[in-house]
This record gives structure tokens, sequence and C-alpha cells, in this order.
């Protein structure tokens, strides 16, 4: 028993919420298109070899990427949606932290997947090459990071939101769910 101790419903309060979220969010900045931004540089400073490689594996992931939503976009978007709008009802209207926690997780990560989709036929249909592929993929990198800034600055707000409730500060009650304690 003293195993499931580490994963807690309390997730706001929990240790592995956070790793998790900073490990998500870094990932999602360093890998744009799955080209890690050491490569982005790499190709910046150096080109040549380094450029031709930067480029070939922004085509490859984009035609990758591509290829999977063309086949099952609508599928995948609609089992996102549900599972995103059940999770998000589950945690917000019934009060369950774990469901809050992982909306809050989630919901941006899904902002900035929906962003690397439209860039990837960006970069198919305009067949970009060089520095301008080069140039979006620092550019939605930048976007992904203000994303991930603006979700970690929302996820702490939300702790200290859940905090001032658990603990009954100034006498405030949960608005939000008929079944919180």
């Amino acid at each position: 028993m003293a195993g499931l101790s580490l994963i807690e419903t309390t997730s706001f309060f929990n240790i592995w919420y956070w790793i998790v979220t900073i490990v998500a969010w870094s990932m999602t900045a360093h890998w744009t298109i799955g080209v890690p931004y050491d490569a982005l540089r790499q190709a910046e400073k150096y080109g040549g070899d380094f450029a031709e490689h930067c480029d070939l594996q922004a085509h490859i992931n984009a035609r990758r990427l591509i290829y999977y939503f063309d086949r099952g976009g609508i599928y995948i978007i609609a089992a996102v949606g549900f599972m995103l709008a059940l999770i998000g009802g589950w945690g917000f209207h019934q009060g369950y932290e774990l469901a809050q926690a992982i909306f809050v997780l989630a919901a941006p990560l899904l902002l900035t997947s929906v962003f690397t989709v439209r860039l990837a036929y960006r970069i198919k249909n305009e067949v970009l090459e060089g520095e301008s592929l080069r140039k979006v993929l620092r550019k939605r990198r930048i976007w992904n990071q203000t994303i991930g800034m603006i979700a970690i600055i929302f996820a702490s707000a939300a702790t200290i939101y859940h905090f001032i409730l658990v603990n009954n500060f100034f006498g405030v009650s949960a608005p939000l769910s008929p079944y919180f304690p």
C-alpha cells in the first residue's frame, strides 16, 4: 500500500503533478514538429549538413503528422474532445481535483498540438525550406513557450484557489461543486 500513496487525488498539492507539468511543457517547448531546438540552433550557426538535416527532419515529421491526421483526424478530434469535456465536467462540476489537474494540463497541450498540425500543413503546402522553414519553427517554439508559461501560471493560480477552498480561508465555500466537503 505504500506505493499507492505516491498517486494521490490531491493533485495540485502533489509533487508528481508538478513534475509531470514541467516535463510536459519542457518537451513541448524543446521539440517543434519533432525537431529539437539544438538541431535548429546548429542549423542556424553552422549551416551546410546541419541545415539540410534540420529541414529534412522537419519535412519528414510534418509528412508523418499529416499522414496520420488525414487518416484519422476526425476520429482523433472527436475522441480527444469527448475525453476533455468528460474530464472537465468531472473535475469542475463534480469537484474531483485529479480531473481538474488533468484538464488544466491537457487543455493547453491540446492547443499547442492543434497549432503544430496547422504548421505541418503549412510546411507541406508552402514547401517551406531553408531559412523560412527555420523561421516558422522558431516562431512556433516561442508560441509553445508562451502558451506553456500561461498554462503554468494558470495552474499555479488554480492551486492557490484550491488551497483557499480546502482550508476555508475567508469563509469561502466551493461555488463549483455541490459535492465539495
